[in-house]
């Protein structure tokens, strides 16, 4: 599992940008692409759910950011004991 928080918020700050600006018709697919990394231990539960509670300007602009992060929004929903996402 990567435990570096910081790294882990450049990830999602690049996954953001990434969907957000390069290429957004992929955005309806950010839940699962969250949930696998999330089953790969590359991210953590407490890092994603804080990401996506917080709107920010770092990686794209506002509008973007909220977009990209209510597109997350049914991972985030997913029930707290994760055995089956909502969305699958």
């Amino acid at each position: 599992m990567t435990t570096n928080e910081k790294a882990q918020k450049s990830l999602l700050g690049g996954i953001e940008k990434y969907f957000g600006n390069d290429h957004p018709e992929l955005i309806p697919q950010l839940p699962k692409i969250l949930m696998a990394l999330y089953q790969a231990d590359v991210l953590e539960e407490e890092v994603i759910t804080t990401w996506g509670t917080h709107v920010s300007k770092k990686y794209v602009d506002k509008d973007t950011s909220k977009k990209v992060r209510k597109s997350a929004e049914p991972f985030l929903k997913v029930s707290p004991n994760r055995s089956r996402p909502r969305y699958l």
